[in-house]
C-alpha cells in the first residue's frame, strides 16, 4: 500500500473513533445519571504466567507474566470495550540469543496493548441477528507511532435451534505491520447458555481452529477444555531496540495452547476462574520496516491463569 493509501486509512479510521467517543459518552453519561434502563457493565481481569521457556538458539530462556483487564458497557443494542494487556519477560542467558546486537540487555521486557470497541446489534427475527462492529488497537514496546491495528467487521447468526447456533463472521483487517485484508470465520455453538450437563463452541478461521468444550456439575461449578492460539498481537518494537534490524519493526509471540479451566459462579454476579496449558509451537515472530520475516523458535511451557470476572 503506497504512502498516501496509507495516510487516507489512518485519517479514516481515527475519524470514525472519533465519532465512536463523540456518540458513546453521551450514553454512558445518561445512563450513570439515572435509572440504567437495561445497561449492564462487565469488568474482569486475569493474570497469567507462563513457565521458563528456552530458546532452540542459544543458550537463552524466559519467563513470561501478564494481566489483561477487559471492561464492557451494554445498552440496548449498543456495546462498548475497552481492554488493557501487559506483558513482562524476565530473561536469562540472553546474551547468547542470535538475534540482538548489544549482548548487555535483554531484548526487550514489557509490552502493551490498548483496544476500544463498538458493536450494534440488529435483531432482524427470532432466528437471524446481524452485528457490526468497529474495533481499534495499539500494541508496543515503547512508542505507540505505527503500532495501530483496525478491524471492521459483520456477524451474521443463526439460531437454528434452542440448542445450536451458527454465526458467520466477515472482517476487513488493517495493520501499520502489513497492511489490509480480508478475513472469514465460521463459529458453531452447541447448548451454548446451558448451565447443565455438556456445551461446546467451536471455531474455523481464516487463522486456526479452535474449540471449547465444558461440561458443568452444577449450576455454579464448571470445567472447559480448550485448544487454541494464543500469545501477543502483532507488538511494534522500539526505535532503539537491540534486536537486528528490527529497530522499528515488529514482534509477534506466538503458541498453541492445550489446557483445561475450572470456573465457579459467585453469587452477586461475579465468577472466578483458575487455568493451566500448555503451550506447543511457541515462536517469536519478526517482522522488519521493509517487509521481510524471520522467525525463531522456543520451547515448550506450561502456563497457569486466574481470573475474576463481575458483572453489574
Amino acid at each position: 500500500m503506497n504512502h498516501i493509501m496509507k495516510n487516507w486509512v489512518h485519517v479514516r479510521c481515527r475519524t470514525l473513533l472519533t465519532y465512536i467517543v463523540i456518540l458513546g459518552f453521551p450514553t454512558v453519561a445518561s445512563a450513570s445519571g439515572g435509572e440504567d434502563g437495561g445497561a449492564e457493565t462487565n469488568v474482569s481481569i486475569d493474570y497469567f504466567n507462563v513457565g521458563e521457556s528456552k530458546s532452540n538458539v542459544g543458550n537463552a530462556a524466559t519467563n513470561t507474566s501478564g494481566v489483561l483487564i477487559e471492561v464492557e458497557y451494554e445498552k440496548g443494542s449498543m456495546t462498548y470495550t475497552f481492554d488493557y494487556e501487559r506483558w513482562s519477560y524476565d530473561w536469562n542467558n540472553s546474551e547468547t540469543l542470535p538475534f540482538i546486537l548489544d549482548t548487555t540487555s535483554a531484548p526487550w521486557s514489557t509490552f502493551e496493548t490498548l483496544a476500544l470497541g463498538i458493536e450494534y446489534e440488529q435483531e432482524i427475527n427470532d432466528q437471524w441477528e446481524v452485528s457490526y462492529y468497529l474495533e481499534a488497537e495499539s500494541s508496543f514496546e515503547r512508542e505507540m507511532s505505527n503500532s495501530f491495528e483496525y478491524e471492521a467487521g459483520v456477524d451474521f447468526n443463526y439460531e437454528a435451534s434452542k440448542d445450536w447456533s451458527f454465526t458467520v463472521n466477515v472482517n476487513w483487517e488493517y495493520l501499520d505491520a502489513e497492511g489490509g485484508e480480508l478475513g472469514m470465520d465460521l463459529e458453531i455453538e452447541w447448548n451454548h447458555d446451558s448451565k447443565e450437563g455438556w456445551s461446546g463452541e467451536f471455531e474455523i478461521s481464516s487463522e486456526f481452529p479452535e474449540t471449547h468444550l465444558t461440561y458443568h456439575f452444577t449450576r455454579e461449578f464448571s470445567t472447559t477444555m480448550f485448544y487454541n492460539e494464543s500469545g501477543t498481537n502483532t507488538i511494534r518494537l522500539s526505535d532503539t531496540s537491540p534486536v537486528i534490524g528490527m529497530q522499528g519493526g515488529y514482534l509477534e509471540d506466538e503458541y498453541n495452547s492445550i489446557g483445561i479451566e475450572l470456573g465457579y459462579e459467585l453469587t452477586h454476579g461475579g465468577t472466578l476462574s483458575f487455568s493451566v496449558q500448555q503451550n506447543q509451537d511457541r515462536q517469536f515472530s519478526f517482522l522488519d520496516k521493509t517487509g521481510i520475516e524471520s522467525v525463531y523458535g522456543i520451547g515448550d511451557a506450561m502456563e497457569a491463569s486466574i481470573g475474576f470476572t463481575y458483572e453489574f
